[in-house]
C-alpha cells in the first residue's frame, strides 16, 4: 500500500518555483557560464544546491499573496552585498536576511503571517519545501525550511546549512532602501524563473551595516561581515559616501557608545583572524581565494573613517 503514496511524493516539487526537472545529474549545468565549469564536482554540489535554495526561497517570499511581502521586507546582509560587487569575488550565503520597512509604516504584524502563507504557497504548487518558525523573539524572527532533508532525499546532496529566513523585528534602515534585481549564479531562463527586483539596503547603509555587526558579541557569522566589508570596499571605494555610512552606523547603536562597540569590534576581529577554523570556513563559501588576515586587518582600519 506504500507504493501510491511514495509515487505522489515522488512526484512533488523539491522547489517552490525553480524547475526541478532541469537539474540534472550534475547541477552546475543549470549557472551561468562563468560559474557552471568551475563549479562542476561532487564536492561543490553542497553548495551549488544551497544556491539554488536560497534563489528559490527569495522568489517564494515575493511571490506569495500576490507580492504582498515585497514592499514590506529589505533584504540586507550577504544576498545584498552581492549587489555591490562582482558575484565572482563574492561567496555562497545559506540564509536571508530582512528589515521590516519601518520607515514606511509597517511592524512584525504585517508580516508575522509569513511562515503560513509559505506554507499554503507550497501547498498550492505541491511542493515538498515546508516553513517553520525556529526562533521568536522580542528582536528575531526566524523561519527555517526544509530544504536539507528535501534534497538529501531527491538528490542525494546534503547542504552546507538548513536555510533560513532571519527578520528583525525592530531593526531601524536609516536610508532610503535600494530596489535591484535578485542577483544569483543560477541561470534564471534554464530554472523556468523571471528575477524580480528587490527592497534592499543602499551601499553606504549595508557597509555600516556590516561594521556594527561585527562588534556585536553574539554574532555568529563575524568572518562573513568582514569578508562583505572588505569586498564593498575593494569595489565601492570611490563611491562610497563616508558621512553616511558613519551616520546611519551611529544610529543603529542607539544609546550605546560608539568609542566603545568600535574597540570591541577591532578585538573581535583580531580574534576572528586568529581563529585557523575561520579561514577553513571563508574557503568552503567564497568563490575566489580570499586572504582573510589582510582583510581583517583593512576592516579594522575602516573604523577610524566612522569613529
Amino acid at each position: 500500500m506504500g507504493g501510491p503514496d511514495n509515487a505522489i511524493r515522488l512526484r512533488m516539487a523539491s522547489f517552490y518555483l525553480l524547475d526541478d526537472s532541469a537539474i540534472g545529474s550534475e547541477p552546475s549545468a543549470v549557472l551561468e557560464a562563468q560559474f557552471s565549469t568551475r563549479l562542476q564536482g561532487v564536492e561543490n554540489r553542497p553548495n551549488v544546491f544551497a544556491e539554488l535554495c536560497i534563489l528559490d526561497m527569495l522568489l517564494a517570499i515575493h511571490r506569495v499573496r500576490g507580492g504582498y511581502y515585497r514592499e514590506k521586507l529589505i533584504l540586507k546582509g550577504g544576498h545584498s552585498v552581492r549587489t555591490y560587487v562582482p558575484l565572482r569575488a563574492h561567496r555562497f550565503s545559506y540564509d536571508l536576511d530582512f528589515n521590516i520597512d519601518r520607515n514606511a509604516g509597517y511592524t512584525f504584524r504585517d508580516i508575522q503571517t509569513l511562515s503560513d502563507d509559505l506554507n499554503t504557497f507550497a501547498e498550492s504548487r505541491r511542493s515538498q519545501i515546508r516553513a517553520t518558525v525556529t526562533k521568536h523573539t522580542q528582536r528575531f524572527y526566524w523561519i527555517t525550511l526544509n530544504y536539507r532533508r528535501v534534497i538529501e532525499a531527491r538528490y542525494g546532496v546534503r547542504i552546507p546549512e538548513e536555510p533560513k529566513i532571519e527578520i528583525c523585528k525592530d531593526c531601524r534602515t536609516i536610508q532610503s532602501p535600494a530596489d535591484n534585481v535578485i542577483v544569483t549564479m543560477a541561470e534564471s531562463s534554464l530554472l523556468g524563473v523571471t528575477l524580480p527586483n528587490v527592497k534592499q539596503l543602499e551601499l553606504n547603509e549595508q557597509l555600516s551595516n556590516k561594521l556594527y555587526v561585527i562588534g556585536v558579541t553574539a554574532r555568529q557569522r563575524r568572518h562573513f561581515d568582514i569578508f562583505d566589508s572588505k569586498r564593498i570596499l575593494e569595489y565601492n571605494e570611490d563611491t562610497l559616501n563616508w558621512e553616511i555610512v558613519r551616520n546611519s552606523f551611529r544610529a543603529l547603536l542607539r544609546r550605546e557608545n560608539a568609542e566603545s562597540h568600535i574597540r570591541r569590534a577591532r578585538r573581535l576581529i583580531q580574534t576572528a583572524a586568529e581563529d585557523t577554523n575561520t579561514t577553513r570556513r571563508l574557503e568552503s563559501a567564497t568563490f575566489e581565494p580570499f586572504n582573510f588576515e589582510e582583510a581583517a586587518r583593512i576592516v579594522s582600519d575602516l573604523y577610524s573613517k566612522i569613529s
